[in-house]
């Protein structure tokens, strides 16, 4: 049974102050920024305790707007949060803007760092989002633990202007959830991109991104979207699902098949279920297909999945268009497939799209995870075809889809009425026939967007746990 939703919202008073006057005769404006507390503060709210030192204010005024080196030379503001329970404490630390502003948070800069390590870099405030937004995403704080944050923020030295008159505030909020609420599973992954891409530019690449974000044009079923998908040859993407290992293949704007589109979170079990053809009538219309049917409505449904785990899953739609040809580097990338799924290129008769809740991955999802290596890195082998990457170890060995056995997609090629493509156990994708008894099976399914991750770090030892 499901606890009731407990969460708790700490607005701590900090506000942020922007005022610009006009330098005669001068390329840039004048500030005037103070951040401010209230001397010494304390605040509690359930097991975490949230603490402002006296003094610890900043107060710019009159300067002019500055480097990144120079704005990180004032005086930060800091706080404190202490875990005061007995049990593990899940929190994030978030930017609730004043619906007043009239100056646009791109005109700032920021620097978040902690004395455990964590470090936004300089980032704009904009590339956060606006409104109200994270600024850290879900962390853990263990019993009796405490985490101080150091927070810098300044006029980018870049502002004109154009900034002239304006002004802007904030406050900062710390949200945290009790162990069996968790934190929603979409909204995990997406900060865990935000995150790591901040930290792999302030740090020259030197830092492992696991997550990256993918903006994709709009297709002949789709419009422009942007995904959130794991890389690399292991990622942190393990989840406990159906009592089995399952992993994240990442965030989607997917629709449920009735117009209602949100973003969910796409999982894939580790391991295959067996080598089962595609269609043991050999023909590569899915909606019709016996491994649909058995995935969908026959013993898989029915009896390997167990009800709590299909109670997660939403309906989704599922793309069926495919290719005729995809064997050189003007129609065989990663892109090119993500093109090609969502196209309405399918053998005469097929549908373009169908509507379930198990399916299978995507060509694109295979080439999406890869990482790179030191020969080719993930830019590189994004710009090869996907059928010569049997000669690239570097891309299929640090792509986690990537398996020693073959495994299908859901993809029929368009050009007959047999074949499908599967990811072969050289590293590349082949259309082979769908009643190939030689491949494997890894069920992919669309969670509700209501989904929580409870506890868990993705780790293999330590995968999420996942609650509705």
């Amino acid at each position: 049974m499901n606890k009731a939703k407990k969460k708790y919202v700490i607005l701590v008073v900090v506000t942020i102050l922007v005022s610009i006057i006009a330098l005669i005769g001068a390329t840039y404006a004048l500030l005037t920024m103070t951040i401010q507390g209230d001397k010494k503060v304390s605040l509690t709210a359930g097991i975490l305790k949230v603490d402002f030192s006296e003094g610890n204010n900043i107060n710019l005024t009159n300067a002019a707007p500055v480097s990144d080196a120079s704005g990180q030379q004032g005086t930060p503001y800091t706080f404190t949060i202490t875990n005061t329970g007995n049990i593990n404490a899940y929190y994030h630390v978030s930017l609730e803007e004043d619906s007043a502003n009239t100056l646009a948070n791109s005109y700032l800069k920021m620097r978040l760092t902690s004395n455990n390590g964590y470090d936004s870099g300089v980032v704009k405030v904009s590339s956060f989002g606006t409104g109200t937004f994270d600024i850290k995403g879900e962390e853990t704080l263990e019993p009796s633990d405490k985490v101080t944050y150091t927070l810098y923020m300044w006029l980018d030295e870049n502002a004109d202007n154009s900034a002239q008159g304006k002004q802007y505030q904030s406050k900062i909020v710390v949200t945290s959830y009790d162990r069996e609420q968790g934190s929603n599973a979409v909204q995990l992954v997406k900060n865990k991109a935000k995150e790591e891409t901040s930290n792999y530019a302030a740090k020259s690449k030197t830092s492992i991104k696991e997550v990256y974000a993918n903006s994709n044009p709009a297709t002949e079923q789709t419009e422009a979207l942007t995904d959130y998908r794991y890389v690399g040859a292991n990622p942190n993407n393990y989840v406990t699902f159906n009592n089995e290992t399952w992993r994240i293949v990442g965030v989607f704007t997917v629709d449920d098949g009735t117009g209602n589109t949100k973003e969910r979170l796409k999982i894939i079990k580790n391991e295959s279920i067996g080598n089962i053809p595609w269609d043991s009538n050999n023909t590569n219309d899915w909606t019709n297909s016996t491994l649909n049917a058995y995935l969908n409505s026959g013993e898989y449904w029915t009896n390997v999945l167990n009800e709590e785990a299909k109670n997660m899953i939403d309906n989704t739609v599922w793309y069926l268009g495919g290719t005729a040809d995809f064997t050189n580097s003007t129609n065989g990338l990663s892109s090119n497939f993500y093109s090609y799924e969502r196209s309405t290129a399918v053998y005469t008769g097929r549908t373009t799209n169908y509507i379930g809740k198990v399916g299978l991955m995507y060509p694109s999802d295979y080439g999406y995870a890869t990482s790179g290596g030191t020969t080719m890195d993930r830019n590189s082998c994004l710009n090869k075809e996907l059928s010569s990457w049997s000669s690239n170890s570097d891309c299929y060995n640090n792509d986690w889809l990537y398996t020693a056995s073959s495994q299908w997609t859901i993809t029929p090629l368009s050009s007959n009425s047999t074949n499908v493509l599967s990811i072969l156990n050289v590293g590349g994708p082949q259309d082979i026939n769908a009643n190939d008894t030689n491949v494997g099976v890894r069920p992919v399914v669309f969670l509700k967007s209501n989904i929580k991750i409870v506890s868990g770090n993705g780790s293999s030892s330590n995968p999420y746990i996942l609650q509705s």
